[in-house]
């Protein structure tokens, strides 16, 4: 952290020596912004850096009217960016207004289109609000699908690659080519999965997925926004859309050609990136289009909490919980050395007399799972993970025992994506086939992780019958966010362990980085 602070200031110094300028005010501006883009933010506002950042030179500062500025600082609207960062937003900006104005694409018949989303409206299988999401997709060659868990974001993306593939002139287009993507492996292959189940497979229908990285071809840390390398395909789905890092997003837009369709779809309220921003909440509340209806969940309680999060009324939150069903409520624990051996005994038995079926261990793991808002620490996932394995090693002797990991590798070929959940049996690895879900065996276990409990940015896009959630001291760095997701994973019940006053200071702060993103599209359409 230390080496980190003093790279700030290396950089304010830097700067200013170069416009001959010795102050230690205007040191103190300019490492500011230098902390906040390393901790994510795009911009910070003149009230946060300080005051002493305007009297800076032309050499060092410009105004934003250039999308190449040569300073290395630029304001705009009260607001301060590192040049690098003013690139990134001008550069989605501009991709943003390009591909909202341009219509559908030329080889698909729009009013049979129209007739389709009418009947499915006029049948029950849409909601209004996913028909109107529906319509938006064929619009404008941007789109984004928003919504909380249960709200049939993908069940709705599905019905939109029936009636694009059925809508299109087949004498211009012989094959229809879906491209389904996401940030994580593991996101991507639930997505194909999802997909798959519902049968969308035609030999005139192309679907494959992968991850962002894959499909747009870059290696890591490449970061050249302007190589031309255009998407090959029609439609081009991303799920999880709320985990995308501003690099990522900017190749993503500029990697959309004339005649493709572009679908972000993911929840706007969930946990951003932890060391970058995400833009996605910012286009969502701009353009996006809201999905509110929930199925997934019968209990209104649990649907009550996450709305009370999502406003920031810590007051509303306590009065929910408390009047709540037995399926939501706070454990009066404590985060003490008792603590493991509480945990132990939520978990589903993992000690047998005989080698288990791998096929119900899976599913009994996907039933309840321990959700922790913070990683390092005496509390944090991975000291409570190594003391789970360390008594279930200790209490099963000689039996058969059971634990539950995550891959932490991409690998295609075997079908096994960073994220994913496994089990190990006897030392022999048993993950799912993401397509499938039929469990296969790997003598030779894959890189990865222990998953007794899971970090709460790690179960993003999962769901679980029950939820035991976390919130150790330092949870109140990620904010009301975090919460919600750990509300938002669960679909019967939910357990909280955590400081009455941690939980309220979460729910008052936001883990939002700051952008001028919203700002500047609202700017353009007045």
């Amino acid at each position: 952290m230390e080496e980190k602070m003093g790279l700030d200031r290396y950089f304010a110094r830097t700067q200013l020596a170069k416009a001959g300028i010795d102050s230690v005010e205007k040191e103190e501006c300019l490492a500011k912004l230098m902390k906040g883009s390393r901790e994510g933010n795009l911009c910070l506002s003149l009230d946060q850096i300080g005051y002493a950042i305007r009297d800076l030179p032309a050499s060092l500062v410009s105004e934003g009217k250039e999308s190449f500025p040569k300073t290395p600082i630029v304001f705009q609207e009260k607001r301060y960016y590192l040049q690098k960062n003013w690139v990134y937003e001008t550069h989605i900006l501009q991709q943003i207004e390009s591909l909202r104005k341009r219509g559908s694409p030329s080889y698909f018949n729009c009013q049979l289109f129209n007739e389709g989303v009418a009947a499915l409206v006029h049948s029950g299988q849409l909601l209004e609000q996913q028909a109107v999401a529906i319509r938006s997709a064929l619009n404008h060659s941007l789109t984004l699908i928003c919504g909380g868990p249960g709200t049939g974001k993908t069940y709705t993306i599905s019905h939109l690659v029936q009636l694009l593939f059925q809508s299109r002139i087949i004498s211009e287009k012989k094959q229809y080519r879906v491209c389904l993507s996401a940030p994580t492996g593991k996101a991507s292959s639930h997505l194909m999965g999802a997909f798959a189940s519902r049968g969308l497979s035609d030999k005139d229908l192309h679907v494959e997925a992968s991850t962002l990285h894959r499909l747009l071809r870059l290696q890591p840390g490449e970061s050249d926004l302007f190589s031309g390398r255009l998407i090959d395909a029609d439609l081009v789905v991303v799920d999880e859309a709320s985990m995308i890092d501003v690099p990522l997003l900017a190749h993503l837009l500029g990697s959309i050609g004339e005649e493709t369709l572009l679908v972000l779809i993911g929840d706007p309220d969930q946990l951003p990136p932890i060391e970058t921003t995400s833009l996605f909440s910012e286009m969502a509340s701009a353009f996006g289009v809201q999905l509110e209806t929930c199925m997934r969940t019968d209990d209104t309680h649990l649907r009550l909490c996450a709305e009370t999060v999502k406003k920031g009324s810590a007051d509303e939150f306590f009065k929910t919980l408390c009047s709540a069903s037995n399926n939501i409520k706070r454990l009066d624990w404590s985060f003490d050395h008792s603590l493991p051996e509480k945990l132990y005994h939520k978990i589903d038995p993992l000690i047998f007399d005989t080698k288990p079926d791998p096929i119900e261990c899976m599913k009994s793991y996907h039933r309840f799972r321990i959700l922790n808002a913070v990683r390092q620490g005496p509390f944090g996932v991975d000291n409570l993970n190594r003391e789970l394995l360390r008594m279930l090693k200790t209490k099963a002797q000689s039996k058969s025992w059971v634990v539950p990991i995550l891959a932490t590798v991409n690998d295609s070929y075997a079908g096994i994506y960073n994220g994913m959940s496994g089990i190990l049996i006897g030392g022999i690895a048993y993950f799912p086939d993401p397509t499938s879900g039929i469990m296969r065996s790997f003598p030779i276990a894959p890189p990865y992780e222990l998953g007794f409990c899971l970090s709460i940015h790690k179960s993003q896009g999962s769901e679980f019958n029950e939820v035991l959630a976390l919130f150790p001291e330092g949870s109140e760095n990620f904010g009301r966010e975090a919460i919600y997701t750990a509300l938002t994973r669960t679909k019967e019940r939910l357990e909280i362990v955590g400081d009455e006053e941690i939980l309220r200071r979460m729910i008052g702060t936001s883990f939002r980085k700051r952008s001028g993103l919203k700002e500047r599209i609202e700017r353009c359409h007045n």
